[in-house]
């Protein structure tokens, strides 16, 4: 995929986030605390259950080591209630591009895939968007000599960590944002910025 197509399609969600995020208070929706109603989730989890297969998109360095362009690495997850998102094999790697310590990033590139729970909370019905909070992703990692427990936090609650499904096409997106790198127990200065997106190519409903 173009760098210049995903900008785009990025762009557009992002507007579209912008305008639907702040929660509907219209008195037929039932929403005067500013959440959507149960049933309300209900309907919007009925929508999107089910497995996705697709791919990881994520900004890296080209060949010449001074532009930047796409890579995409295939990915799946599934949603299982109303509030869970399971993301089953997380590539290591797209975050290890965002590492600026050597050794470490280059353990992390090589480390397996992971299972990452992420919860999300439904912002939106009219298009269906939630927000995506991941949880922590530990690895154990050997690199300069020794062993080192690593861990990689991302932003919840943060209307650019979010999800997006297309009724139409079938097509969901989940954008991730990792926000700490932890070596040790310690929060390091290795992670740069960071933007991980999700776009599924199918959807099997459960």
């Amino acid at each position: 995929m173009k760098t210049r197509h995903l900008v785009s399609i990025l762009f557009g969600c992002l507007a579209a986030l912008s305008v639907t995020s702040c929660l509907s208070t219209d008195d037929d929706n039932d929403n005067s605390s500013g959440y959507l109603t149960k049933a309300q989730i209900t309907q919007c989890y009925q929508i999107i259950a089910g497995n996705y297969t697709g791919n990881l998109l994520y900004e890296a360095k080209a060949a010449d080591g001074l532009s930047t362009q796409v890579d995409t690495v295939k990915t799946s997850w599934y949603i299982p209630n109303d509030s869970t998102i399971f993301i089953t094999s997380f590539p290591a790697k797209a975050v290890a591009e965002y590492v600026s310590n050597q050794p470490l990033k280059e353990a992390l590139a090589k480390a397996p895939d992971q299972v990452v729970r992420c919860q999300m909370v439904f912002t939106s019905m009219t298009p269906i968007q939630f927000l995506v909070n991941p949880h922590t992703i530990e690895y154990d990692l050997e690199y300069s000599g020794s062993q080192h427990k690593v861990h990689i936090a991302f932003y919840a609650n943060n209307t650019y960590s979010f999800g997006y499904y297309d009724t139409d096409t079938k097509a969901l997106m989940v954008k991730m944002i990792p926000a700490a790198l932890y070596v040790d127990e310690k929060i390091t200065s290795y992670l740069t910025s960071a933007q991980l997106i999700c776009f599924s190519n199918t959807h099997e409903a459960i």
